[in-house]
């Protein structure tokens, strides 16, 4: 997605009503609660002085549900970066392309967060991974990152469309293995708002990518397995206690014949509901 493009679809209208739109509405606020979950754990094993940055940190909602802890919030928008200030009027909040590795020195923070599938505004794998090892360079020794991923297959079509990684083994007539290494796609809201060739790798190349940069990287699923994430470190470590927490609750929940309440959220949707379809039902006041 162009620049130019973000910069006029993230207007001062569409931050106003972001937060209500997808982070607090019916069909993500499972999702919002469980990484607000994910946060919280890392943080609190970082302690008291953590540092934490949100890259792509838009209307600052995920800073402002943690007042205490030492932070900091990137975005290209005006118009988002506003939004925040009002929520946290007292941390640094900085516009600035995440491309730019220059905008924070090397080992400056404990954790690095970048929510909602930010890293999609790339307008190249290579661009992706730029950001990648722009958060590596960024992070302390010791530090680690949680960001939200798509998972094509499961988050952009309808029905049971698989999009494999490995598309075949031995390529007819000339051999050699073939990857579908992402796809580009395009969301034209209702309103007429576009988002234009965004871009998610598959999850397995985000994985491939991570790795190259960080010590340890694991997938967690979340929200019913309905979301992804990418936990990954600098260092060698496990993140079992935060992936199995989410299998186990996962689980739970298909185990119970009614929808399960958490603090009077519905911990999933009561039948899967895909990216495109959610937000086009939505937009246009039709029931799911």
């Amino acid at each position: 997605m162009k620049i130019e493009q973000v910069l006029e679809t993230y207007d001062e209208v569409y931050a106003e009503a972001y937060n209500e739109a997808f982070l607090t509405d019916i069909h993500s606020q499972t999702k919002t609660k469980h990484e607000l979950k994910i946060l919280t754990q890392l943080l609190s094993e970082k302690g008291t002085e953590a540092r934490w940055l949100d890259v792509a940190c838009g209307t600052g909602y995920y800073l402002s549900c943690f007042p205490e802890v030492k932070k900091a919030g990137l975005d290209i928008s005006p118009a988002m970066l506003n939004i925040s200030r009002r929520k946290n009027p007292d941390i640094p909040l900085i516009q600035g392309n995440f491309r730019d590795k220059s905008l924070f020195k090397k080992g400056e923070w404990d954790v690095i967060s970048s929510m909602w599938w930010a890293y999609s505004f790339a307008e190249s794998i290579s661009e992706i991974e730029t950001l990648i090892e722009n958060i590596c360079h960024w992070l302390t020794d010791d530090g680690f990152c949680f960001m939200p991923i798509c998972n094509p297959s499961k988050n952009l079509y309808s029905g049971q469309t698989n999009v494999p990684y490995v598309a075949t083994e031995d390529a007819p007539a000339y051999g050699g293995k073939i990857l579908v290494t992402g796809v580009i796609w395009s969301w034209i809201e209702a309103s007429g708002k576009r988002h234009d060739n965004m871009l998610v790798p598959q999850m397995e190349y985000m994985v491939e990518l991570f790795k190259k940069y960080f010590q340890s990287v694991e997938i967690v699923e979340y929200a019913n397995g309905y979301y992804w994430g990418i936990l990954a470190a600098k260092k060698e470590r496990l993140f079992d206690t935060i992936c199995s927490q989410f299998t186990t609750e996962s689980l739970h929940v298909t185990t119970e014949k009614n929808e399960t309440l958490v603090d009077n959220l519905p911990l999933a949707p009561a039948r899967p509901a895909n990216f495109l379809k959610r937000f086009v039902h939505k937009f246009l006041n039709l029931n799911s």
